[in-house]
Parts: structure tokens; sequence; C-alpha cells
């Protein structure tokens, strides 16, 4: 989905241990795109609270950081390792200018975005909400 060498010198590589929270939900900066190189990470709504829940489990080639990045608001969700993980940190800059170099980036980032609303509405849908 991304191309590494497109990422090579416009992200910062890191390591996690497991259980080290990335991003915090009501974050307001920095609007940074992460993209998990390995490992795996739980997105958590209300994490330490009563009524927490895990959103979702992303891997390897997954990201996360779209939301606030794009639409700059806060951070929505927190985002913890499962397991110890190598994510990449492109920041806010460096994301428009790989995205006017690579434009199948955007377009590989609006698939996986459309594929996880199909996902949502689903999960809606079974629940028994109407949309």
């Amino acid at each position: 989905m991304f191309d590494i060498n497109a990422l090579k010198g416009v992200s910062i590589a890191q390591r996690y241990p497991a259980n080290t929270t990335i991003i915090t939900e009501g974050e307001d900066v920095p609007y940074s795109l992460y993209i998990i190189l390995s490992g795996k990470v739980r997105v958590v709504k209300n994490y330490g609270k009563f009524d927490q829940s895990v959103v979702s489990v992303l891997g390897s080639g997954d990201f996360f950081g779209e939301m606030s990045l794009f639409m700059q608001k806060p951070r929505t969700a927190t985002v913890i390792t499962a397991e110890e993980a190598i994510i990449l940190e492109i920041q806010q800059s460096n994301v428009y200018d790989l995205i006017r170099s690579n434009p199948e980036m955007i377009y590989n980032i609006l698939k996986t975005l459309c594929a996880r609303v199909d996902n949502l509405n689903s999960r809606v849908r079974s629940l028994g909400l109407s949309m």
C-alpha cells in the first residue's frame, strides 16, 4: 500500500514496546500519519474509563492518525501497542508533499477509509440500528 522508499527521509521510524500509548484521545497535536511496519496496535475509545471499548486492532501495513491529520481536529481515540511494534510517523507537512509526489498514496488511503466505513456500516446494521 505504501511505497517505503518514498517514505525514507520524510518519516521517523520508532520501535514501541507492548502496551505503549502512541496517541491519546483528545490530544490536539501533533497531526501526523502513522504507518505500522510490524506489530499490532489497539484503537481504543474512552481508554481507562468504565465504558472503554476497543474499536479496532491494526497490524502491519495499516495506518492511523488520518482523521486528526485531514480534519484538523483532536485525536478521536487512543492507540496503544498490543505487542512490540515498529511504526513510521509522517508529520503533516510531509504527508501533503508525499501525496503531491505520489498520488496513488491518497488513492490507497481513500480505499482503506472506504473499507473502514463499509465495515462500520455493517456493524451498525447488525445491531439493528438505522443510519
